[in-house]
């Protein structure tokens, strides 16, 4: 049990705000004190090896939202050119937020559940991205798969299983939500440079109005459009929040643990370089757990 719960706080570690402090503030502290406290790392020379060493234990041990999570990114960067895809985590779609959207040929959510989360809000938030994306599915262990793939039989979500040796396995392709989309949630997702570009380029000109108006304009202007082609320029807009660097997050001398943080920060070619040199450097905690 005191191994879980250590494995518990240790899963925080592979969190964008962990290596938004190791990368960006140059603060290691806490990565360096909750390894220390933990973890057992005597044989672990770099702080890689710690973290790779971590990694394999949440995979055999504790399977938490991010194993799920960075799981997919690694499938998904294998199969898809990251020139023409987009991943995006934790994007708000109505009053929900999406654990990762793929945006290539079409919007693609995965909303994960592990076997440690609750499920009472599932089905509204499969609800709101229905509203958006052209196809749904639930990234789930085996065991609640079979549940959810009988109670989601009849509808267009997908189910998608992490099965016991780590491996992605589709059970239930996703279906189209075209009839769904709904032109509130698809607006609101957009920044307001998004939207104002929209408007410009469906009507040819950028409403002249006081700033507190532009909002609702803009709305109101957009929403005569055909809603199967207001969403296909929903996400090809999105798609201009491209990648700095794709190359490097491919890279493998970036971690096959760290891809998801890497993807989400969206690093740059300096941030890369200083994430590499933390790897490198000596790990300073040898306690055991």
């Amino acid at each position: 049990m005191k191994k879980v719960q250590n494995l518990r706080v240790l899963s925080q570690i592979f969190s964008p705000p962990m290596f938004q402090r190791i990368v960006r503030e140059d603060n290691f502290a806490l990565f360096d004190k909750q390894t220390a406290k933990y973890f057992n790392t005597v044989s672990c020379k770099t702080n890689l090896e710690v973290i790779q060493s971590l990694y394999k234990s949440l995979l055999k041990k504790y399977r938490c939202e991010y194993i799920y999570k960075n799981s997919l990114v690694l499938e998904l960067i294998k199969e898809h050119s990251l020139k023409t895809t987009l991943i995006l985590n934790e994007l708000k779609i109505g009053a929900s937020k999406a654990d990762l959207v793929m945006l290539n040929g079409a919007v693609r959510v995965f909303e994960i559940k592990t076997e440690l989360d609750d499920f009472s809000k599932l089905s509204k938030q499969l609800n709101d991205y229905q509203k958006f994306a052209d196809y749904v599915s639930i990234v789930t262990d085996q065991k609640n798969a079979e549940k959810l793939k009988a109670e989601y039989e009849d509808t267009n979500i997908g189910i998608i299983v992490l099965d016991a040796k780590n491996k992605l396995q589709t059970i239930k392709e996703a279906g189209s939500n075209t009839s769904l989309f709904d032109f509130d949630t698809l607006f609101k997702i957009l920044r307001k440079q998004e939207y104002l570009d929209l408007v410009d380029y469906n009507f040819g000109f950028i409403p002249d109005v006081p700033n507190t108006q532009i909002f609702r304009v803009c709305y109101e202007l957009l929403i005569s459009k055909d809603i199967v082609d207001f969403q296909k320029q929903v996400l090809s807009k999105l798609k201009e929040r491209k990648l700095l660097n794709p190359d490097l997050l491919k890279s493998s001398n970036t971690p096959k643990e760290l891809k998801h943080i890497c993807n989400s920060l969206d690093f740059n070619e300096q941030e890369y370089y200083k994430l590499y040199n933390f790897l490198a450097s000596n790990s300073v905690c040898t306690n055991p757990i």
